[in-house]
């Protein structure tokens, strides 16, 4: 599960995600010039412009990944009071997108602001940067294509993923998606949304089928589950025996935080500082799953499998109690707009199946050290 090929894996995708957000682009403007361009004033050279700042959003939306992608997210520090995010009360964390926003706002500005116009602003503004008032206004409408329900990121993922796991779960018609890219007018505010075209409304249900069985069948796999626990474990015990406390130095140190990466966390654990669960990814002798509730498990099942979990604690056994199997396959609150003679209708309005998709599943997995799994029964 640790392998020196990841970094070529997320730069693969980040290509993908730089050329469909650029085709998703391309495409909203062969069939919307004229609207846009009453609307948002853009004429050809602005049109230009704004397509670059979108292909460099795109390009570098996951540069502040930590090592091994989305395991290490739990590794990043706690948000600091005065933090624009920071909510009293709450153990709110840094977000790989703030490490991609610091890092782009320092190791790539200069590269970025040789252009006579672009701004390093504009690019991390498209992926919400909080700290900046983007001097292009205007260009807020792109954010969507970079993050939101119909983004090029799961648009890439989703096709990059079935291919080399070698599934068909994420599969669904790119080149029709991309040629049915559109905006439309919001009927209360009449302000601009990305869209999909009518005729496109099943495809837009398609992508959202195939990413819930991409979670389902894929992303939720029992193995794959644990080894996200084990690459936590291993990191926290790295950073640890490096004395940063068990968390990634926060965005404000950004240069400390860019000595992580897939070959230097890999390297650490070769040397043995990953502890039990280094060697336990080294040697790939994973826990072992052993009890599973429903995907939607009544509070009974959860008591039980709670229950069992202690008892093994209490015998000394190391377990682990996956509880956090779970996203939102759908949300309402953003739903993807669909856009007929330039409305706006929510695809949930033409959808039942998408409208159903709202429920988070809750399922919970018990896993076991493998040489002691047959202890606390």
């Amino acid at each position: 599960m640790v392998y020196p090929g990841a970094n070529h894996t997320r730069f693969e995708h980040s290509i993908g995600v730089m050329q469909m957000a650029s085709d998703m682009f391309d495409s909203i403007i062969t069939k919307k010039q004229n609207l846009l361009s009453d609307e948002l004033s853009l004429d050809t050279s602005s049109i230009q412009v704004y397509r670059k700042i979108i292909r460099l959003a795109a390009l570098l939306h996951d540069v502040g990944h930590a090592p091994f992608s989305h395991s290490g997210e739990d590794l990043m520090p706690l948000l600091p009071k005065g933090h624009i995010g920071y909510v009293e009360g709450q153990e709110k964390r840094y977000e790989h997108e703030d490490y991609s926003i610091e890092i782009i706002k320092t190791v790539f500005k200069n590269i970025i602001e040789q252009h006579p116009i672009i701004k390093v602003e504009d690019v991390t503004a498209l992926l919400g940067d909080k700290t900046v008032r983007p001097p292009k206004a205007s260009l807020i409408i792109w954010k969507d294509l970079i993050s939101g329900q119909l983004d090029a990121d799961r648009a890439d993922y989703l096709l990059r993923d079935s291919k080399h796991l070698g599934v068909s779960y994420g599969l669904y018609d790119r080149d029709r998606l991309v040629s049915c890219m559109t905006v439309g007018k919001m009927e209360e505010t009449e302000a601009l949304r990305l869209a999909i075209e009518e005729k496109g409304w099943h495809l837009a249900e398609s992508l959202v089928i195939a990413r819930y069985q991409m979670f389902s069948q894929v992303y939720f796999h029992r193995v794959r589950r644990i080894y996200d626990y084990h690459i936590y474990r291993a990191t926290k015990s790295v950073l640890e025996n490096k004395g940063l406390c068990g968390v990634y130095p926060s965005p404000t140190q950004i240069s400390d935080y860019l000595k992580f990466d897939d070959w230097a966390i890999n390297a650490a654990l070769q040397e043995g500082l990953g502890d039990m669960h280094g060697a336990i990814i080294i040697n790939r002798k994973h826990f072992k799953c052993l009890e599973k509730t429903s995907d939607n498990p009544s509070e009974d099942e959860e008591a039980q499998i709670k229950a069992r979990a202690q008892d093994y604690e209490n015998q000394g056994i190391e377990c682990y109690l996956d509880d956090k199997a779970s996203t939102s396959w759908y949300r309402l609150d953003k739903d993807i707009a669909i856009e007929e003679h330039n409305n706006i209708q929510p695809l949930s309005e033409k959808s039942s199946i998408v409208k159903a998709m709202n429920e988070k599943p809750r399922l919970l997995r018990l896993y076991v050290e493998r040489a002691r799994e047959g202890r606390g029964r």
